[in-house]
Order: C-alpha cells, then sequence, then structure tokens
C-alpha cells in the first residue's frame, strides 16, 4: 500500500438556478516522471517505472448507480508489459520567475486499450522549490477501442462499465523542480510528480467548473 498522496483536486461548482452537476470520475497517479523541453517550451508527465520512479494510480467510476468502483494501476504497471499507460502533455507560455501558462491534452490507458482522455489548461505556480498546477478540463470522455469490451480495466483490483456521457472538471499536479520553467536552466527529465483530478457530468445552466487543486491529506495509493 503506498502512503497518502498529499496533493488533492478539489472541485468547487458555481452553478446558476439550483442546477447541479453529478459526480462522474476520479483519478490520481503518484510518482509520474515529468519531462521539460525548454526548447518548445512543453512539458510532458508520463507514466515511468525506472531505479528511481514507480508510477501508480487509480480511477474511480461513480456513475452507474451503487457503489463506487475502481479500476486499479498498482506499482510497475508503466512497464510496457500492457499497454496501460498515463500521458499528460501540455505546452506553456507566459512564463515568468514565479507563474506560467498552460493548455494540454491527457491519455490514461487501460490494460485493453480503452482510455479516458481530454483537454485541460490552467495556471503553474512557482513555491518552495515546487510547481503547483491548478487546471480546468475543458473536455473529457471515455473511448472503448477494444470492440465489444465496454469495460474499462486497470492491471489489478476492479474494473467498471465505460460511461458514455461528456465530462469536465478540474485537475492538480505537484512537480517537484529546484529549477523553473526558464530557458536558461535547460532540459529537464524524470522528475518526481504527483497528479489528481475530478469529473463531472455538466449539468444545464453551470455556470463554470473549477479545478482548483489544493494541498491536501488525500487518496491512498496501492
Amino acid at each position: 500500500m503506498k502512503g497518502t498522496f498529499l496533493i488533492g483536486a478539489v472541485a468547487l461548482t458555481t452553478l446558476a438556478g439550483g442546477a447541479q452537476a453529478n459526480l462522474a470520475a476520479t483519478f490520481g497517479f503518484t510518482d509520474m516522471g515529468a519531462n521539460w523541453n525548454s526548447g518548445a517550451n512543453t512539458l510532458s508527465i508520463v507514466a515511468t517505472e525506472n531505479a528511481n520512479l514507480s508510477t501508480s494510480g487509480d480511477v474511480t467510476n461513480y456513475l452507474g448507480g451503487g457503489s463506487p468502483l475502481t479500476a486499479l494501476f498498482n506499482s510497475g504497471f508503466a512497464d510496457g508489459t500492457t499497454t496501460a499507460d498515463s500521458q499528460f502533455t501540455m505546452e506553456l507560455s507566459n512564463i515568468t520567475a514565479m507563474n506560467a501558462d498552460a493548455i494540454g491534452s491527457f491519455q490514461i490507458t487501460d490494460i485493453n486499450g480503452d482510455t479516458l482522455s481530454g483537454n485541460y489548461s490552467g495556471t503553474w505556480t512557482n513555491q518552495f522549490g515546487f510547481g503547483f498546477f491548478n487546471g480546468q478540463i475543458s473536455v473529457a470522455a471515455y473511448n472503448d477501442t477494444e470492440s465489444g469490451n465496454d469495460v474499462f480495466e486497470g492491471t489489478a483490483g476492479a474494473s467498471f462499465t465505460v460511461p458514455t456521457a461528456a465530462l469536465e472538471g478540474g485537475i492538480s499536479m505537484l512537480l517537484q523542480m529546484p529549477e523553473w520553467f526558464d530557458s536558461n536552466n535547460g532540459n529537464f527529465n524524470a522528475r518526481t510528480t504527483q497528479l489528481n483530478g475530478t469529473l463531472v457530468v455538466p449539468a444545464p445552466g453551470a455556470l463554470a467548473l473549477l479545478g482548483l487543486g489544493g494541498i491536501v491529506a488525500g487518496r491512498r495509493r496501492r
């Protein structure tokens, strides 16, 4: 069992006319590897298995009634023996000494090639040797690429039937970085990163979904 994970996504929904958004899913991954290309201003955060990092995580589904079901991605799932993967990529702009804007996409892949993917945007903040990212997922969806399967499966534990609803939500990341996103510092690779996300089914009349992450005591990782 992995220890508790310090960064969590807190999805705060501002709604009009009493409309409510339904919680659809949460996801989280620990010990991802961040790779910065200073020439292209691109950052990729990927599931990593090496001597220093061993990514683990989960995706939990809240739709369909009944108890939530979780697809677990145990430590070591990024060793390439299955299609299981987790990738978050983004392009940074307006980089200052303390902040940077970002826009990107993500894809979480299960052991049979089915995916949960989407687009997001947000802001990085430089604090105390860490980069903190808070962003909004503008659109996300499951993609059942394995014909007739309709199930999202981790490398261990429960699976769940793939929902068909269009989703949106919030995302948070915590990146260990003694330097900042500065072209003068060059590139870096495999920097330890933690991330969490929350997805909802947007309701008619919803004004905004704010995906503002914070440093909170969090989720347990197996």
